[in-house]
């Protein structure tokens, strides 16, 4: 078994859930998908929900928090999430048992079984919505979607990790040309909204530099990208370099 296992079990608009292992811990940071969804995607990658040390949360949206609760009453899963975040999630929770709340301070290490986890604050529209930062023994793994803009301070925060997956969600001729209402086209491409391909390409170059060895593109939109024009996309600003 590698040192460090990760796994993309969901990524994009529809939904999300990142699956971390190190060790004799196992976590999953979101959980965005329906519980059957993610117990049989952990099933096909040789986990078992049950086995679960934690579930992080990195926002209260739905693409990202829809089975948080389910996941805690089945499974007895703690759930580690911020204060914003929490009292954004109380709503649609649903009755959990309390003890099993793990309340973290955003920017503060904290530990979980062989991990030591920091989440650090992003530019989206959302409560208190972080990217993850999990330190192993094997070195560090980060989770980095749904915000506005490459900023230097997350980017600097988030440096030094060897695999990092990262959001590419739109390409923004599509989503000029795309369905979607005017102030969501805006929501999407404004400063707390989401990361375009160029952008995310940007933030790869920063991470690069810095010694990332893997890469993971994530929360593609199907409405607005797809995987070849992302990947493409990140080729070019790399080779323009």
């Amino acid at each position: 078994m590698n040192p460090v296992k990760v796994c993309a079990l969901r990524s994009g608009s529809s939904g999300n859930a990142i699956f971390v292992g190190s060790g004799s811990t196992r976590i999953l940071i979101d959980a965005g998908v329906s519980l059957r969804d993610i117990e049989h995607a952990l099933s096909e990658i040789g986990e078992d929900a049950s086995q679960l040390t934690g579930v992080l949360v990195t926002h209260e949206h739905t693409d990202h928090a829809r089975s948080v609760g389910a996941l805690m009453r089945r499974h007895k899963v703690p759930l580690y999430v911020n204060g914003g975040t929490l009292q954004a999630l109380r709503s649609t929770l649903g009755k959990v048992p309390e003890d099993l709340i793990r309340p973290f301070v955003s920017g503060e290490s904290f530990s979980i079984g062989d991990l030591s986890v920091a989440g650090y604050r992003t530019s989206h529209d959302a409560a208190e919505s972080v990217a993850f930062k999990v330190d192993t023994a094997h070195g560090s793994v980060a989770v980095c979607t749904d915000f506005g803009w490459p900023d230097p301070q997350l980017l600097n925060q988030l440096s030094g990790s060897r695999v990092i997956l990262v959001e590419s969600n739109y390409d923004p001729v599509m989503l000029a040309a795309g369905s979607y209402p005017p102030p969501l086209k805006q929501r999407i491409a404004g400063d707390f909204g989401h990361l375009s391909n160029g952008d995310s390409a940007k933030a790869i170059l920063h991470f690069l530099a810095r010694g990332t060895e893997r890469f993971i593109l994530s929360h593609l939109s199907k409405e607005n990208n797809y995987p070849e024009l992302a990947l493409q996309t990140v080729r070019d600003h790399l080779q323009a370099e």
